[in-house]
């Protein structure tokens, strides 16, 4: 779960990164050392600003596009199994005492989101890290900003945040 900007000269000021090849070097070394071509990965929008079907070949797994306000139009075309506003997903419960985890993929962050009261996760990846919600502070935090200017540990899976989410641990 992303937004990895790929090719995108704008986003290097966010990224701390001398070059752009630098940048998509370290995203594409990152994501093929820790997703295998077996691997379903939810894109959260901003894929990559140009030559968008060579890094949906190049990186590992199966994609999911979820749009960003980056991406071309190129992108719905580039091979992703599915290209979508939003997604909502239903988790099998881990036991039979536990209820099935319920998450909201989007590109923008949201205050209020379909079910919500019922404890549904939101994962957004529009803020870069900066938005409020990037760390989960506290146990029951139920939204967080994937983008990957706000995690060191990324690329992740998705019950690696979900559990994040459920404890409470930071993602310093």
């Amino acid at each position: 779960m992303t937004g990895t900007h790929l090719d995108d000269t704008g986003i290097l000021a966010y990224r701390n990164m001398p070059t752009l090849e630098a940048m998509n070097a370290s995203i594409m070394e990152k994501w093929n050392n820790k997703v295998t071509k077996d691997d379903f990965v939810y894109v959260l929008g901003d894929f990559a600003s140009r030559n968008v079907e060579y890094w949906q070949n190049a990186l590992n797994g199966t994609k999911l596009l979820i749009k960003g306000n980056h991406d071309p139009v190129a992108s719905y075309r580039a091979g992703f199994v599915e290209v979508v506003e939003s997604k909502h997903l239903i988790l099998p419960a881990m036991d039979e005492i536990t209820d099935p985890d319920m998450v909201w993929l989007t590109h923008y962050p949201y205050s209020s989101w379909p079910g919500k009261p019922r404890g549904c996760f939101h994962l957004h990846a529009h803020s870069h890290g900066k938005g409020s919600a990037v760390r989960a502070r506290r146990t029951g935090s139920r939204i967080a900003d994937m983008s990957i200017d706000g995690w060191p540990s990324w690329p992740m899976s998705l019950l690696e945040i979900i559990d994040i989410l459920k404890k409470g641990k930071s993602n310093d």
